[in-house]
C-alpha cells in the first residue's frame, strides 16, 4: 500500500507535535548551580603604576564574588600576565579576627 506525500507530512507533523508536548509538559532537570559560580559579575577595573614597573597594572574586582586580580601587559609576549589574586571576603574575615 502506497502512502501519499500529504499523509506522510501529516503523520510527521503529528509526531513533531507529540515530541514538543512531551518536552514541554514532562518534568525536566532544572539547572541548579552554585550562585557564585553562575552569578553575573559586576566588575570594577582600575589602572595604575607600581614601583619598579614600566608598564601600568590593571586591578579588576568582581563585586559578586569579592575577588581581586592584578594584571600587567607583557608587550614582548603580547599578552596579559597575572600578578596576583586575592579573595577580599577572606581577607576581611582575617582582619576582623585579628582585631581585639
Amino acid at each position: 500500500m502506497k502512502k501519499s506525500p500529504i499523509a506522510c507530512l501529516v503523520l510527521l507533523n503529528l509526531v513533531l507535535v507529540g515530541l514538543m508536548a512531551a518536552v514541554t509538559f514532562l518534568p525536566g532537570t532544572e539547572a541548579k548551580a552554585n550562585s557564585s559560580a553562575t552569578a553575573r559579575g559586576k566588575y570594577i577595573a582600575v589602572s595604575g603604576h607600581i614601583q619598579g614597573a614600566k608598564t601600568p597594572v590593571i586591578w579588576i574586582v568582581d563585586q559578586s564574588t569579592q575577588e581581586l586580580v592584578a594584571l600587567q601587559f607583557d608587550s614582548q609576549l603580547n599578552q596579559f600576565r597575572s600578578l596576583g589574586y586575592r579573595n577580599l571576603t577572606l581577607d576581611a574575615t582575617t582582619i576582623r579576627r585579628a582585631r581585639p
